[in-house]
């Protein structure tokens, strides 16, 4: 009869480098020899897992697989090199101690000198158990802060293929073919107005494909239209672990002050430019907005969405004859629901009695604001930097050093009443109820610190938001008055308030005009003319 004590062995090596590999192989190498020595004893096997952190048992299949030939009776005692090497998760491993504790297992941790069978084996191991977890957790704060660090210098992390780049030694260089892809994708979405998921068929048909070597699909199409890598800006940290034990990842929406999103502007080689960038940003917005409001983008006309009755918010629609001079828009609600305004049976309200609206008109009073532009640059430019200068001087920059300094002094006041609790000069009661009270403070000032920044991230924001709408002035000044793609390009919202007046709204200003003037109909319908009346600034 076999009276041997069934003995197994656990190691694990967190990274898969090289040389962690040869530890690994040491340390089974180490524990079968170890075992084997003992005449009581008869090894089972030498469990392990290679490249897997010890925070979480979830992935680590030796681990696993070892628990489960514990509950079939095939082992009695576990040896493991020490707490660290078994987990630095203190639950884990009570839980797990006390698990097996139940089965008859007992764990031998040799370098701690622990064995659970003996009486204060529980008491020693949650000791270790909690050391080896705050060392887990100095390790995960370090390893951030260098990645941190890293990536405030300017090195890319990941992105070893993505298309028209390839990342090599945290440095991104352009793949020149690949790059004429993007440039395509970008030049359909902005100038040709085309959506992500006809710009994917485009691609496929022309036998062009992903990165990865697959068919377009629209989700691609619209995650390149979105990366500020293709204009040499570089954003890092979008996704972070919210601890180092449970490794949830979340998406960063740059609103956690210890994981802020590190950007760099003008980072590398864009391969499109600063205007294109900005513009395909703009009509994302502008087109997720039609879609949150229901309504959906279309590019058949230039004008497309950008029509809406100033009397019930609805889009207006071209309808009719085809023709430039015969063109005409209709109100959707009045088109669907007629001219009288009324609550129908589920008490929506619908109905409309607002006006057609003639392409000629539209032509005309773009051509008129683009002519009153050009005359009026110098005076518009002037207009935009005294009203960010009149705003940031009645919000003055915020000064946080004072804040920050206080923070450290509370820092310190708290760590000093925990040397006066081990040096027994302080009881606990007191320590918690002090170390509660700078906590408080501590929290208290680091919000009041990020409501500062905001003001200073605004104004800054504000600023840089002034330059891009100069720089659009002097483009759109630049320009020709008479070119329905650059109104298409230009234009942001026209609204129809009645037969003699409409408000327009353009990407070169943060401010609208509102447009009077008269329609004369002649020869029976067959010409039509526009004379602008007035045009006057609305904010």
């Amino acid at each position: 009869m076999n009276n041997k004590t069934k003995v197994a062995a656990y190691c694990r090596v967190s990274t898969n480098m090289e040389d962690q590999l040869n530890s690994l192989s040491a340390q089974i190498k180490y524990f079968t020899e170890y075992i084997s020595e003992h005449e009581d004893w008869e090894l089972v096997e030498v469990y392990y897992d290679e490249g897997i952190t010890g925070t979480s048992v979830k992935k680590r299949d030796g681990f696993n697989r070892m628990i489960k030939d514990c509950e079939k009776g095939k082992i009695n005692t576990i040896l493991t090199k020490e707490v660290s090497r078994f987990a630095r998760n203190t639950v884990d491993t009570l839980n797990y101690t006390r698990q097996l504790s139940q089965l008859g297992v007992n764990i031998i941790f040799m370098n701690d000198g622990i064995d659970t069978s003996d009486k204060d084996g529980e008491l020693r191991l949650t000791i270790m158990a909690s050391i080896a977890q705050e060392e887990s957790r100095k390790i995960s704060e370090r390893v951030k802060w260098g990645i941190r660090r890293k990536m405030e210098s300017g090195y890319v992390y990941g992105y070893s293929a993505m298309l028209g780049y390839r990342t090599e030694k945290g440095k991104l260089t352009i793949v020149p073919e690949e790059a004429e892809i993007v440039k395509r994708i970008f030049h359909s979405y902005v100038s040709e107005h085309k959506g992500c998921h006809t710009i994917a068929n485009e691609l496929n048909a022309a036998g062009m494909l992903s990165v990865q070597g697959k068919m377009w699909r629209e989700d691609g199409v619209c995650r390149i239209l979105k990366n500020d890598k293709y204009v040499g800006d570089l954003t890092q940290w979008k996704h972070y672990s919210t601890d180092f034990l449970t490794k949830q990842v979340l998406q960063n929406n740059g609103d956690n002050p210890d994981v802020p999103l590190i950007t760099i502007p003008d980072h590398h080689e864009g391969i499109i430019s600063r205007e294109v960038w900005n513009l395909a940003q703009k009509q994302i917005y502008e087109r997720g907005k039609l879609s949150r409001e229901g309504r959906k983008y279309s590019s058949h006309y230039w004008f497309s969405s950008k029509v809406v009755c100033g009397k019930c918010g609805y889009s207006y629609n071209v309808s009719g004859r085809q023709d430039k001079e015969k063109r005409c828009m209709h109100c959707v609600n009045r088109a669907k629901y007629g001219s009288v305004h009324r609550v129908d049976a589920n008490g929506a309200e619908v109905g409309c009695d607002n006006v057609t609206f003639n392409e000629v008109t539209l032509r005309k009073c773009m051509k008129y604001l683009i002519e009153h532009i050009q005359v009026a640059r110098e005076d518009i430019v002037t207009q935009l930097l005294a009203d960010i200068q009149m705003v940031q001087q009645c919000e003055p920059k915020a000064d946080t050093e004072p804040l920050k300094a206080e923070i450290e002094n509370l820092s310190r006041k708290k760590r000093k009443a925990i040397d006066m609790m081990l040096e027994e000069l302080l009881s606990r009661e007191d320590l918690k109820k002090q170390v509660d009270y700078y906590d408080g403070e501590i929290a208290r000032l680091t919000q009041e610190i990020a409501d500062k920044q905001d003001i200073n991230a605004v104004h800054q924001r504000q600023f840089d938001s002034i330059k891009e709408y100069i720089k659009q002035v002097n483009l759109t000044a630049e320009h020709d008055s008479d070119d329905t793609e650059f109104y298409s390009q230009l234009l942001k919202k026209a609204v129809v308030i009645d037969r003699n007046h409409s408000e327009f709204y353009l990407n070169c200003v943060p401010f609208g005009f509102r447009m009077s003037y008269s329609i004369h109909i002649y020869n029976r319908g067959h010409q039509y003319d526009v004379s602008i009346e007035k045009c006057e600034t609305i904010l």
